[in-house]
């Protein structure tokens, strides 16, 4: 849709992220790191979820001259190869060994470069949704959902010169994901989904445990958008931990106005303000 009348072009960025129950759409201005729109879409009966993306970014909302570039967040299975290790020939038959249960023929293996953690995030495109994202944006990027988040909490442990590095949660709209580095490197990575404060406790803890991390020296780093759920897992946990550090968007992301937006996701803005 062109721009009319006496208004400057304003170039404006697309983000789509693909989730478990469905994708969203985020318009954002990067110059100001503003929040333009927001949507979501749940996955419909009667479409694949290619068809469904086709028909929504068809809309003058999202297909216009004023976006000048598009970003791609799939939040599917991943994993990590250590740099020095990766070989990008081997990176689909790694990928396919590792999660047997998908249908390879269906998907193309990617991968995002993490130089500060020295890793390699290894995920899966479906070569579908990939072609219908190209038919409007050729240029479109794609990344692993929580890359550029991992490097973002790596800079923040190295702010806080923290001497006993312990386990990072984030919290996410049906889960947690959990995070854990030591001497740079990254140690754990895992998300799993809840239903209730219980299985959170559980799986925290769990972790913890098999971590072998202290519960009287080491921190728990509590990412989260001060929710009711967040909180009394917060509470329960403190009756196991000695130090928890909760945060927010805004202390991950100092002043910058994109990290007050609630509706959008931290590993979205982590990707989003490594572009500006």
């Amino acid at each position: 849709m062109p721009v009319t009348g006496n208004k400057p072009y304003h170039p404006l960025s697309l983000s789509i992220r693909l989730h478990a129950d469905g994708f969203s759409f985020f318009v954002c201005d990067l110059q100001n790191s503003s929040l333009i729109r927001g949507e979501h879409f749940r996955h419909a009966e009667n479409l694949s979820v290619a068809d469904q993306l086709l028909q929504e970014l068809s809309r003058p909302d999202y297909f216009n001259r004023q976006i000048d570039q598009c970003f791609v967040l799939l939040c599917g299975p991943s994993t990590h190869v250590p740099l020095e290790e990766f070989r990008r020939d081997e990176a689909a038959e790694l990928y396919a060994y590792t999660f047997g249960q998908q249908d390879m023929n269906q998907l193309r293996v990617a991968y995002n470069i993490l130089p500060q953690l020295e890793c390699v995030e290894l995920y899966a495109v479906p070569r579908d949704v990939e072609e219908a994202i190209l038919q409007f944006y050729p240029t479109a990027r794609f990344f692993a959902a929580r890359a550029i988040l991992m490097e973002r909490l790596l800079l923040l442990e190295d702010d806080a010169h923290r001497d006993m590095p312990g386990l990072y949660v984030i919290s996410e709209t049906d889960g947690f994901t959990l995070y854990a580095f030591e001497g740079r490197h990254l140690r754990f990575a895992n998300t799993f989904t809840v239903s209730d404060t219980a299985d959170a406790i559980y799986f925290i803890l769990n972790t913890w445990q098999q971590l072998g991390l202290d519960a009287l020296k080491q921190h728990l780093v509590f990412l989260t958008d001060s929710s009711e759920r967040d909180h009394e897992v917060q509470k329960s946990l403190a009756d196991y931990l000695l130090h928890i550090d909760v945060l927010t968007p805004p202390d991950v992301f100092p002043r910058v106005p994109l990290a007050h937006e609630k509706q959008v996701p931290v590993d979205l803005m982590a990707l989003l303000l490594n572009r500006i």
